[in-house]
This record gives structure tokens, C-alpha cells and sequence, in this order.
């Protein structure tokens, strides 16, 4: 109960361990969002008889709003990592 409370109310209540695997299923979810995303295109583009060098202009912006977002969350972590390491454990409470 007290980790729900927790995730609640913003204190921290994740250890670097369920950072490493918060991180590692972001970075699973976006290599399948992408592939989902590019093939939905090519088979598209295939059904109307268009080359993919036509689409390619499109993939600049795709691209860099995937580096934005993996670039965000990371920085997220990083700073989740760096409360969870300053702040007091529950022995040091007591």
C-alpha cells in the first residue's frame, strides 16, 4: 500500500533497478512504434504505386520527434536516478 501512496503523491518509488527496466520497455515500445509506423507507410505507399523515395522527405521530422522523445524520457531517468540517490533510505529515517 505505501508504494501506491507513494506513486500518488510523487515521492520516489522506483529503485535504479525499475529505472534500468522503465527505460529498457520505453526503448522496446519505440523500436516497435517505429516499425509499426514505417511499415503501415511502405505498404501504403506500395498499394498506390508510390516509390518510398518519394516518402523519404517525411521521415526527417518522424525521426527527429523519436530523438526528441528518447532524448526527454532519458532525461528524465537521469534525474529520477539522481532523487532516488539523494534521498534518505527508510533505515535512515528511523
Amino acid at each position: 500500500m505505501d508504494a501506491l501512496i507513494n506513486f500518488f503523491t510523487l515521492r520516489p518509488t522506483f529503485t535504479f533497478f525499475g529505472l534500468k527496466i522503465v527505460w529498457y520497455l520505453y526503448l522496446v515500445n519505440v523500436l516497435v512504434q517505429a516499425y509499426l509506423y514505417i511499415s503501415g507507410i511502405t505498404q501504403a505507399l506500395a498499394q498506390r504505386g508510390i516509390s518510398l523515395e518519394m516518402w523519404s522527405p517525411n521521415f526527417l521530422p518522424y525521426l527527429l520527434g523519436v530523438i526528441a522523445q528518447l532524448t526527454i524520457v532519458r532525461l528524465l531517468l537521469e534525474v529520477a536516478a539522481i532523487v532516488i540517490s539523494n534521498s534518505p533510505t527508510r533505515s535512515q529515517k528511523a
